[in-house]
């Protein structure tokens, strides 16, 4: 299975609204030859949050999210296999910045050093 890694950022431009709305500022990393498996990623950063989605040509993918305010770190492995899974994934980066919705299966976890 080979994912189209330029998906990525034609899918998060198309929720620019939501983006603004969070005032989140978000940049696209090109697709990186990463040693015969290529990757691409984009970053989010908001004075409430930072996330990563991360997607590799094999379709697997990881978000990883930090909430500033606790510190609390939400990361969740994906198994793209096109443009709809993606879909997924970002409407769950969607519902946890929003409306602090856990992905299911996501890890939840403090930042070492921090109380909850």
């Amino acid at each position: 299975m080979t994912f189209p890694l330029e998906a990525l950022s034609a899918a998060v431009t198309a929720r620019v609204e939501t983006w603004a709305r969070l005032e989140m500022r978000w940049h696209t990393r090109p697709i990186q030859p990463n040693y015969g498996k290529p990757v691409v990623s984009v970053e989010f950063e908001s004075s409430a949050w930072l996330a990563e989605v991360m997607i590799w040509v094999t379709g697997e993918a990881e978000l990883a999210t930090v909430r500033l305010a606790d510190d609390r770190i939400v990361n969740k492995h994906y198994e793209l296999a096109g443009h709809g899974d993606l879909e997924v994934l970002l409407d769950e980066l969607a519902g946890l910045l929003i409306d602090d919705r856990i992905p299911g299966a996501a890890v939840v976890a403090q930042w070492p050093g921090t109380t909850a």
